[in-house]
This record gives C-alpha cells, sequence and structure tokens, in this order.
C-alpha cells in the first residue's frame, strides 16, 4: 500500500473511532468514506478493531 494511501486511511480510521461533537467532520462521514474507499483486508492490515470492520462491511453488504 502507497504511503499516502496508507496515511489518508489511517486518518479516515482515525475520524471514524471518534465520537467528538466538536470535531470538524463527523464520524458517520468518515465511516461512508472508509466503505467506499478502503477494502476489509486494508482496514485490517491498518489494524482498524475486527468489531469495527465488520460494522463498516455490514453496512455495505446489507445495501446491496
Amino acid at each position: 500500500m502507497e504511503e499516502e494511501r496508507r496515511d489518508t486511511l489511517l486518518a479516515l480510521i482515525h475520524m471514524a473511532e471518534g465520537d467528538s461533537p466538536s470535531a470538524c467532520w463527523d464520524d458517520l462521514r468518515a465511516i461512508e468514506l472508509l466503505r467506499k474507499q478502503a477494502s476489509r483486508e486494508e482496514q485490517r492490515e491498518l489494524a482498524m478493531d475486527e468489531r469495527f470492520v465488520e460494522y463498516v462491511v455490514a453496512e455495505t453488504n446489507e445495501r446491496r
């Protein structure tokens, strides 16, 4: 994985896992981008919590 892509996905994961009302990005927007931009394997490669991976993937699968 390219370093720039890795950094972008890590930033999205960090934003998606947060729930601060004062954040400039809300967690739902970050989750939506993760659904579109990162595969399950990439999420795992970046050490995303497995329960969170399943949450992101489950939402994607429900829409199909």
